[in-house]
């Protein structure tokens, strides 16, 4: 009964902080969103003053009343200048990059001064579940920063509760305020270091059944290159090939414009290699065959693509291909259905 009592009360205590602080990427602290408190040190200061504020009392002297008001009078500019410190001060959300599950993710912060004569002097900031990272912003500039947020799992990751505080001049207070940014990382999955070998190329049956089901010919458009060992016979250009080995030279192949060779396909459910996994270590596997094909096959003639039950993605190479295919990894099986 307790269990469950504490429970709806931290529901509904973290569903009244949510509603004060909807998810933005950029937020500037005012006194609306901005909170001050003493510190145990700041507590401490307090007891003494008031230790010193009952002796002098007590004993009649106009020193300790002097002594208490003056070191009062410190505590209170002392609480003027710890809250002003973070007063005013504008945070943005930088671009953030996409990372493997079970790396950690660097999220960028950028701090903006508007005040034109007046620092920021001994701020922290920190990710919830990170480490305070410190940070200090001169007048009228910029500091950039970046939190370590860790990615544990694929899919797309809500970034959490960033907080940042000032302790400045003295200590003995605590201004703070919480940020929730809005924006989502994408988050790929975990890279298998186990990982065999990338699969051999498609066979040209494969190859001839899969260009059936799509509707499309295996025959290169017109081209012609020198041939290479594990060119099909239906590749070479037998008319010029006679030609060229009456003129001492070997066989003559036909290829496409761009030189193309055949496809590397990575599947989900046929490629060897992936048999008795579960789903995400094939998602891991499949995610460092990427990597590993975008590295290896160089040169025009180098692409590949992924087939995913409900998804498949075409052949292509680059970082924007890599990229495409790593996104449906992430968030399969809602990336969507069809080939496109």
């Amino acid at each position: 009964m307790m269990t469950g009592l504490k429970t709806l009360l931290r529901q509904r205590w973290q569903s009244w902080w949510d509603a004060r602080l909807p998810r933005v990427d950029q937020l500037t602290l005012t006194h609306r969103n901005l909170y001050i408190l003493p510190t145990r040190v700041g507590w401490s200061f307090a007891t003494v003053l008031v230790v010193l504020l009952v002796a002098s009392i007590n004993e009649r002297i106009n020193l300790g009343y002097a002594l208490t008001f003056l070191l009062g009078g410190s505590a209170l500019a002392a609480t003027h200048l710890t809250h002003g410190n973070l007063q005013g001060l504008q945070l943005r959300l930088l671009s953030t990059r996409s990372v493997h599950a079970g790396s950690v993710l660097q999220v960028g912060m950028g701090l903006h001064n508007l005040h034109r004569k007046k620092g920021r002097w001994g701020l922290q900031a920190q990710a919830q579940g990170g480490l305070a990272q410190p940070v200090e912003v001169a007048p009228g500039q910029d500091a950039l920063i970046e939190l370590d947020v860790p990615a544990p799992q694929r899919g797309w990751l809500t970034l959490p509760r960033v907080t940042i505080e000032s302790r400045y001049p003295l200590g003995l207070f605590r201004a703070w305020a919480y940020w929730r940014p809005l924006t989502r990382v994408l988050v790929w999955p975990a890279i298998d270091p186990h990982a065999p070998p990338l699969p051999a190329w498609q066979s040209d049956a494969a190859l001839s059944a899969s260009t059936r089901q799509s509707g499309q010919s295996t025959e290169p458009p017109e081209g012609l290159r020198d041939y290479r060992r594990g060119d099909p016979l239906r590749w070479i250009a037998w008319k010029k090939s006679s030609h060229a080995i009456a003129s001492g030279t070997g066989l003559v192949s036909r290829t496409s414009e761009q030189g193309r060779s055949p496809d590397l396909w990575l599947d989900y459910e046929h490629s060897p290699g992936l048999a008795g996994l579960d789903t995400e270590a094939r998602l891991s596997r499949l995610a460092t065959w990427l990597l590993e094909a975008e590295n290896r096959m160089e040169g025009p003639s180098g692409t590949y693509g992924l087939k995913l039950p409900g998804l498949t993605l075409a052949c292509g190479r680059g970082g924007p291909h890599l990229r495409e295919c790593l996104d449906a990894l992430a968030t399969w099986p809602h990336a969507g259905a069809g080939s496109r």
